[in-house]
């Protein structure tokens, strides 16, 4: 295997592709670079060492292509996107692409299971809605509050027949399951194989006892599944799909950049003591494809990290700039390695800003 790593990344919005080379030892005349004829393969030979990457798209054919004149280990270039490049289409809504299984794509056919163990959990689902935005009771209330006329103003049940934020919270009942970014929610009836074994109201699967929800705080008949602990059939003879707790991350991010331009944010336990670890996070590139000699195209964010241990106090210092949201303490502990790992792909050069690490958070491909 070469000692060479090559790392490429594609910033969407500007169309050109960045290459890194790292090499066992400095850079020189004898150093050479090519283009193969795909326009998507590129090789980098070393002293005696050759490497190869798959580009995440075509680029423009250069048959001058050279290598900066450098002295170092470390180098980089960039190429231009070719016109025949299909790149990814952008999102109109963060739910279009970005959301993995979104309500429009559930059927009554549609089958959830343990993502460890494949035992049956959900079966009885006839129709699936989804939720809407963390903002939308809000904004119904504040246009009831504002809207011309009421049947009567001095109605005492008046909050109870127009209020949505508090009187007329959304949720799933028999036969109906309820859909947001990261979780499903079902009501209890239509659930099977659970069982709670803690205070915290943490559902566990009665085969593998491994967290697959968590029961609803505001609604004792309503079960929250987390996408990232299941399986999922859409239909009978389709695929059982997964996904991770990073892409799940990276949909509720997407989905809050779409819905309040919200670009920083902080990922914590609401747990009540003060110092249980928080990530801070902040998605500085939203949109990126990127591939290395070692793995193939993934589409991702760039997303500088940090960790702190008195979230309480940031939320309270940053609370008009800084959004918030709570994962269980163990799917934090997954998203914190997964970040780690996606830093050991950059090159070392492109690790850290000031007092950010940097990494990639991978988005959800959607099964077509």
């Amino acid at each position: 295997m070469s000692s060479i790593y090559l790392y490429a990344e594609l910033l969407l919005n500007i169309r050109r592709v960045t290459i890194f080379a790292i090499l066992p030892s400095n850079c020189n005349a004898e150093t050479r670079v090519w283009l193969c004829h795909d326009q998507r393969t590129l090789k980098l030979k070393h002293e005696d060492e050759e490497a190869t990457i798959e580009l995440p798209c075509l680029v423009v054919s250069d048959a001058n292509l050279k290598i900066p004149p450098a002295t170092t280990r470390e180098i980089s270039f960039r190429l231009f996107v070719s016109d025949a490049a299909k790149l990814p289409p952008q999102a109109k809504q963060a739910t279009d692409c970005n959301d993995p299984w979104p309500a429009f794509k559930l059927t009554s056919e549609t089958q959830v299971a343990c993502g460890s163990c494949s035992t049956l959990l959900v079966n009885d689902v006839k129709v699936w809605k989804h939720l809407p935005s963390a903002g939308w009771a809000d904004m119904m209330d504040f246009w009831h509050c504002h809207k011309p006329s009421v049947n009567n103003p001095d109605d005492e049940n008046a909050g109870n027949n127009k209020g949505y934020a508090a009187a007329n919270a959304l949720g799933p009942t028999a036969g109906i399951g309820v859909v947001d970014v990261s979780q499903l929610l079902i009501s209890d009836i239509d659930c099977t194989g659970l069982e709670t074994t803690d205070d915290q109201g943490l559902l566990n699967c009665v085969s593998c006892r491994e967290i697959v929800g968590i029961k609803d705080k505001k609604d004792r008949y309503s079960l929250r599944l987390f996408k990232w602990s299941v399986t999922l059939q859409r239909s009978r003879g389709l695929d059982w799909e997964t996904c991770s707790v990073q892409e799940i991350v990276s949909a509720q991010l997407l989905a809050s950049i779409e819905d309040q331009a919200a670009y920083k944010f902080l990922a914590y336990t609401g747990e009540a003591e003060d110092s249980k670890p928080a990530l801070v996070l902040w998605a500085f590139t939203p949109d990126l494809m990127y591939s290395t000699s070692a793995k193939p195209t993934q589409r991702a964010m760039k997303i500088f990290y940090r960790t702190i241990t008195d979230s309480f106090k940031t939320l309270e210092k940053q609370r008009n700039r800084i959004e918030e949201f709570q994962l269980p303490s163990y799917a934090l502990k997954i998203l914190q390695a997964g970040l780690k790992t996606s830093t050991d792909i950059l090159p070392q050069s492109a690790r850290t800003h000031r007092e950010w690490t940097i990494g990639l958070l991978d988005r959800w491909t959607p099964v077509l």
